[in-house]
């Protein structure tokens, strides 16, 4: 006899599924395996059969689900069988840990576990592959409805979440960051202030040779964390975010034996439990797949939004990043504008009305850099970018990009929404500084622009508040005589830029006010505000 309590509650003899019954029979037995060779006092399963209002005939009830389940528990080999004792206070269900895939899971992420601190990578990166494949679903998907909230669940999602997290950090230790980088992006999406997986995102998205995703894990996380709760991300996370910013020499794929690299990815045998196969949903991936795992939902309470990559170089295979380019890599001085369009993602907002907002910023930001001589760079939303400097340096590069800067605030501002639009916010940040320009080929002649200035860039919009245009000291110096700016001693998060001062247009040249007439997808910035907090 076999038990899955990794999914829904299934149990099993001889490959063929037994049935168990109504909710209270179904309740104990769960209670019980989650408990299993440990005695359950009566009064504790009195609490988690009946959270709310205990029935005057409750133990009788007990008494009676009990009864049952030792007849069905009966059906089962005798060197297999388990059995349900009354021991003072309460029951005892007695089971061989071999027959319950929950300490199957538990035995193959401590053997994991073992490999990892060895040095055996790649066997403890198979070994835990295996122990998370038990996992067919949510833990108990079939009884865990609004009133039952028993901790032992929330347990069990820290311990699956625990070896994820292992799983990950071997497949890192062998170089196997392209393999898992889908799975660590819906981890990350699905438990997005977990510190640990976003520091192992950060690290496959560097070694991809996404340097600013990289970055933008980091921002996301800690504008949540200030946010939310006035806290900074771990010193850990901090130190990171460093490393990505000076290339650190730590963060490349550790030297191994090539054999390790290449393992053979064999599944760990174990004892079958009900027709495992057999009971696998029909659509469910193979293990092989990277998303096998990361699709059994939380239980706990967490923001279920989707994965928040938001870098303007983003090219979604990392491996074609080195491949040949149109132009050579030059090093130039350049103005950056970056926009960040944040947004909740609750189940009474449009999804196509953030669409179509996504939609009108990036033709609004093409607008207006084309009209004041930038170029718009390769756009992943949440971010856009627009670079000035790239064809024909000017004097006035950084005043022309907080000019586009203005522009799009002011559009953004100046719209009429049609409904509530408060789930909407916008940060606009300008930095000037010498960067590297590179040619992708994904990128089609528009160059992916890196660098300090950059990297300071999506630091200073993190850091930007909503509806304001935030730009750098070098920026700042660049452009004061034609913009006004917040008085007061450099802030942390960098100046606030006001308004453009009256008769500086009057210098440059080929630089039009926004016009009045519509962008390309339509009238005006539907569903769209951004307001200073």
């Amino acid at each position: 006899m076999n038990f899955r309590i990794l999914g829904s509650l299934q149990a099993g003899v001889d490959g063929a599924m037994m049935p168990l019954g109504g909710v209270i029979k179904r309740r104990l037995l769960a209670y019980l395996l989650l408990n299993a060779n440990r005695v359950v006092a009566t009064h504790k399963l009195l609490d988690v059969l009946w959270p709310d209002e205990t029935p005057r005939t409750a133990r009788k009830m007990i008494g009676n689900a009990v009864r049952g389940l030792r007849l069905d528990l009966a059906h089962g080999a005798t060197d297999t069988r388990a059995a349900i004792l009354t021991l003072a206070p309460g029951y005892q269900l007695r089971v061989d840990p071999d027959t319950v895939d929950l300490f199957l899971f538990r035995r193959q992420v401590e053997r994991g576990r073992t490999e990892a601190r060895a040095g055996d990578h790649a066997a403890a990166a198979c070994t835990l592959r295996g122990a998370l494949d038990l996992w067919g679903g949510v833990a108990l998907a079939d009884l865990a409805d609004g009133d039952l909230n028993w901790p032992e669940l929330d347990g069990l999602e820290s311990e699956r979440l625990g070896a994820l997290e292992d799983y990950f950090e071997a497949g890192l230790a062998i170089g196997h960051h392209h393999e898992i980088l889908g799975e660590l992006q819906t981890a990350v999406a699905e438990d997005p202030l977990r510190e640990r997986l976003s520091g192992q995102l950060m690290v496959a998205l560097y070694r991809c040779g996404r340097q600013t995703d990289a970055l933008s894990v980091f921002w996301r996380i800690r504008t949540e964390l200030v946010e939310r709760y006035g806290l900074e991300p771990s010193r850990e996370l901090r130190r990171l975010e460093r490393s990505v910013l000076e290339h650190a020499p730590d963060l490349e794929v550790p030297v191994a034996p090539a054999a390790e690299y290449h393992k053979a990815p064999e599944r760990p045998t174990g004892p079958a439990l009900v027709e495992q196969q057999a009971m696998r949903r029909p659509d469910a991936p193979d293990a092989r797949d990277a998303s096998s795992v990361s699709r059994v939902p939380s239980r706990v309470g967490r923001d279920h939004r989707r994965d928040h990559r938001v870098a303007p170089d983003r090219v979604d295979d990392g491996d074609r990043q080195c491949a040949g380019h149109r132009s050579a890599p030059r090093r130039t001085r350049v103005s950056v504008v970056l926009v960040w369009v944040r947004h909740d993602l609750a189940d009474d907002h449009d999804l196509y009305g953030v669409q179509k907002v996504m939609a009108d910023i990036e033709a609004v930001l093409r607008q207006q850099s084309t009209q004041n001589g930038g170029t718009v760079g390769p756009v992943t939303a949440p971010v856009f970018s627009a670079v000035f400097g790239v064809d024909k340096p000017r004097r006035d590069d950084a005043t022309r990009a907080v000019r586009t800067a203005f522009a799009l605030r002011d559009r953004i501002d100046g719209s009429r929404p049609r409904t509530n639009p408060s789930f909407i916010r916008v940060h606009v940040a300008v930095v000037t500084g010498d960067a590297c320009l590179s040619y992708l080929p994904a990128h089609s002649g528009v160059p992916t622009v890196t660098g300090d200035a950059v990297d300071r860039g999506f630091r200073l919009l993190a850091m930007a508040p909503r509806g304001q245009v935030r730009v750098c000291e070098v920026t700042r110096q660049a452009t004061e005589s034609h913009i006004s700016y917040h008085l007061g001693p450099e802030p942390p998060d960098g100046w606030e830029a006001l308004r453009i001062r009256t008769g500086a247009g009057h210098g440059l040249q080929d630089v039009r006010s926004p016009e009045p007439t519509e962008p390309p997808d339509g009238p005006g910035l539907p569903q769209l505000t951004a307001r200073s907090p």
